[in-house]
């Protein structure tokens, strides 16, 4: 039997239903469909209703990328809130929202872990929900990427909160670290999300089953001795027992947590999302 943490909705995010490959979310008033791999079941609620309730269905064209069918002409960008802090929604030309809803499981750890005393590092931050969640608590807040579009939407998300002080880092999040290392800077909180797959910022091909020791090696340099870490991986190959093993190995003395991510539907489906680790 899978051990889940399931990561709960609020008043902003609703996952609906889910099955034959789809999920049916509610992200503030707007609602839509896109593809998940993971909705392998049948879903609860009928096709007709599915498309009753959707304002936007995402049609796949190739992996991620494809087209919002937006039949009422809404706006394709809107913003939602979760405990006082501003995110930003922005349906482009992938299935991607900007925000991962099952992260909320997260930012409730770092808003309640850190305070103006505090520092985190965000790596592989993408658009930077976990990073506004500590700039909420005044911490200081390095968020690093590969990407400058993902960079540019983090500062679009802090430009909404009204809120300074994140160093946005444009680099290889392990080339970072390695560097952090030898500044000997450590951290209070430490989150990564590392991709599945991608291309590097050098077009160097990104595997995570590749890199996942060398992330937490140097996660166990970075970290101070009462910190906390959390890590998620989207990867079937970095399963929880995995991540175990690897914190047994990095973070022999500390308290420790894994299991899969999960959401469970209004319907009453659980759909599994990746691995998540917690080192506390």
């Amino acid at each position: 039997m899978k051990n889940r943490i399931y990561a709960p909705h609020w008043d902003d995010y609703e996952l609906i239903d889910a099955g034959n490959g789809l999920k049916l979310e509610r992200w503030g008033k707007y609602i839509t469909i896109r593809p998940d791999i993971n909705a392998y079941f049948h879903p609860q609620l009928s096709k007709k209703e599915w498309e009753l309730k959707a304002n936007f269905i995402f049609k796949e064209q190739k992996g991620v990328f494809g087209t919002w069918i937006n039949p009422k002409n809404l706006p394709v960008h809107w913003n939602i809130e979760f405990e006082g802090v501003t995110l930003n929604v922005f349906l482009n030309n992938t299935k991607h929202t900007g925000v991962f809803p099952e992260q909320n499981l997260n930012w409730k750890i770092i808003i309640e872990s850190l305070n103006s005393e505090g520092n985190f590092l965000n790596l592989f931050g993408y658009t930077g929900a976990s990073s506004m969640m500590a700039l909420y608590k005044n911490a200081d807040v390095i968020h690093v990427d590969s990407s400058k579009s993902a960079l540019t939407w983090a500062k679009k998300n802090a430009h909404l909160n009204q809120f300074n002080g994140c160093k946005l880092v444009l680099e290889d999040a392990i080339l970072f670290m390695e560097r952090e290392v030898k500044r000997m800077h450590q951290y209070d909180l430490i989150q990564m999300d590392p991709p599945t797959w991608g291309i590097g910022t050098k077009g160097k091909k990104w595997q995570l089953e590749n890199h996942i020791d060398v992330l937490m090696s140097l996660s166990a340099k970075l970290l101070k001795a009462e910190g906390k870490l959390i890590v998620t991986t989207y990867s079937n190959k970095i399963d929880p027992i995995i991540l175990k093993e690897t914190a047994e190995i990095y973070f022999p003395t500390r308290n420790h947590r894994t299991g899969m991510l999960a959401t469970k539907t209004t319907t009453g489906k659980i759909l599994d999302h990746g691995s998540i680790l917690h080192i506390y």
